[in-house]
């Protein structure tokens, strides 16, 4: 049976706390004891200090940049007042980021009468942008509340880029854009805008043009203009967009779309017949007309892209001199190029390729009906197979810090095989610079690159075209020493004037793996050259 007991109080232990037994209580119910008893006595020990510890702090400086907001003062949390805490940022109400408060502070120090490092200074990005309310709050290291500092407000620069859409023409086969871009972040550099025609991208073009209107009213220096034609299969009236390309913080921005009506390329005139003559009864003198020549394909043209074989090499561009041309006129059974071009190429054979997986033959390249074809396979013992060549200046290959590099190709879609034409070291020195054009993987897009010299694991320029490699075309790396572009069939579709190689490189061309996974044994197909140019200037 329960026991009742009296109404009644009984004092604790002294500096716990007071218990306190109420009458008609049941003994099988807990005794009531008072929360901060129970928090003072198990939680700290120091229950007074712990009772009363809070995380303070002061807002001593805001400032901003673009895309950037700088806080500088102090927090500490007195429950741990030797450890050094953080400070959560919002700006225009959105957290941007933490910031520790761990630097030397020795006038907060002797303030508080604590120990360690408190003081705070350091930047978040912003992704709003003007006049903004930026709000620094101290982090609590114990159970305690964080506490808000306060807030100031500031205006937020825009970091992503500006510039101006000014015109477009078109004519068969390209559109032209003009207009200028900037990027705050490196207003004295010029970047890159890339072009959508009908939502297709097309290309990219540098800023490289000189637009001193443009330096005066921004108060900038560099080139900044652009005005470049592009190649484009797009015709009648389309939608033409310039993009300008972002750099460090911030995005890309859009700079404006006009319409473009793109005329459709005429087609080549076929050789007129011969008139059907008409019997009589005097003789007559045959009437003949003289065939009509088909529009020729050089590499400043953009015909040709359609023919269903490469096409003659044609002359050397206007403003370059030919030091090697190859057009593959000599038949070359497969396993016999080595031999037969031997004079005028380096073939790569038996070795592996740049995967590790594929290896390199030359038995897979052969020449037949003016075409070199560099066959894609597995051969018969799992072995995935590919080609490549060094085109030969005066009988070696190497030795030029500039030139003009022509390729007239074209490759079947075959899986798990990629193409790269590339300019490579003479000393097989990877930070000499890569240059990298037409590169990508089979069954994908063509992609350029120019590797930065120096650091040449990051792409100073990178391109993704949107065109595959199955039509024939030919692709162009003009190297000067202020200028790399990249041109399809004639048409520039690229161009840097920064970090540009110093060193001489070669070409090469490449038909291989694309990864260390190995393509599927039933992969095959060919990469086909229709000639091959190597130029100087003038």
């Amino acid at each position: 049976m329960d026991k009742q007991t009296n109404t009644g109080a009984v004092r604790g232990r002294a500096g716990v706390g007071t218990v306190v037994v109420r009458g008609h209580a049941r003994r099988r119910l807990a005794v009531a004891v008072t929360v901060s008893a129970i928090v003072a006595a198990t939680l700290s020990a120091s229950p007074v200090f712990a009772a009363s510890a809070t995380t303070t702090g002061s807002i001593d400086a805001v400032s901003a940049g673009l895309g950037t907001v700088t806080v500088r003062g102090w927090a500490v949390d007195r429950a741990k007042s030797t450890a050094s805490t953080s400070v959560r940022v919002t700006v225009g109400g959105s957290v941007a980021g933490t910031v520790p408060a761990a630097t030397a502070r020795a006038d907060v120090n002797r303030r508080l009468g604590v120990r360690g490092n408190h003081g705070y200074s350091g930047s978040v990005v912003a992704t709003k942008y003007g006049k903004q309310s930026v709000c620094v709050t101290a982090l609590s290291l114990t159970r305690g509340k964080d506490v808000a500092l306060g807030c100031r407000t500031v205006t937020v620069g825009d970091p992503s880029p500006v510039g101006s859409f000014d015109g477009v023409a078109a004519s068969a086969g390209t559109v032209t854009v003009r207009g200028w871009a900037l990027d705050p972040d490196t207003s004295s550099a010029s970047v890159d805008v890339a072009v959508t025609v009908g939502g297709t991208r097309i290309g990219t073009v540098h800023t490289d043009v000189a637009r001193g209107d443009v330096n005066r009213a921004r108060g900038v220096t560099g080139t900044h203009g652009f005005a470049t034609a592009l190649a484009t299969a797009k015709t009648g009236a389309q939608s033409v967009c310039v993009v300008a390309v972002n750099v460090g913080s911030g995005s890309d921005r859009q700079l404006g779309c006009r319409t473009a009506t793109i005329p459709a390329a005429l087609p080549a005139t076929a050789p007129a017949p011969q008139p059907t003559p008409q019997p009589t009864t005097q003789p007559t003198t045959q009437p003949t007309t003289s065939p009509v020549p088909s529009r020729p394909t050089t590499p400043d043209s953009t015909a040709g892209s359609d023919q269903q074989d490469g096409g003659a090499m044609p002359a050397a561009a206007s403003g370059w001199t030919r030091i090697f041309g190859e057009d593959f006129t000599t038949p070359a059974a497969s396993g016999a190029f080595a031999k037969d071009y031997g004079d005028r190429f380096v073939a790569y054979d038996g070795f592996n390729d740049t995967s590790g997986v594929g290896m390199y033959r030359q038995s897979a390249m052969s020449v037949a009906d003016g075409t070199l074809d560099m066959h894609m396979h597995t051969d018969a013992s799992g072995q995935p197979t590919g080609a490549a060549f060094i085109p030969l200046v005066d009988g070696r290959w190497g030795g030029q810090t500039s030139g003009r590099y022509d390729i007239r190709l074209r490759a079947d879609a075959v899986q798990g095989y990629g193409l790269a034409g590339l300019l490579w070291s003479d000393t097989n020195t990877w930070e000499d610079g890569e240059v990298d054009f037409p590169e990508g993987a089979l069954d994908g897009n063509v992609t350029l690159s120019n590797h930065c010299p120096g650091n040449p694991a990051a792409n100073c320029l990178h391109r993704d075209l949107g065109t595959t490699f199955t039509a024939w075309h030919t692709y162009t790396i003009e190297w000067t020493p202020t200028k790399l572009n990249f041109l399809v069939d004639g048409v520039s579709v690229s161009s840097t004037t920064q970090n540009l190689p110093k060193k001489p490189l070669h070409l090469v061309l490449q038909a291989a793996t694309m990864s260390p996974q190995k393509p599927p044994k039933d992969a095959a197909g060919d990469v086909q050259v229709a000639w091959v140019s190597i130029s100087r200037a003038g």
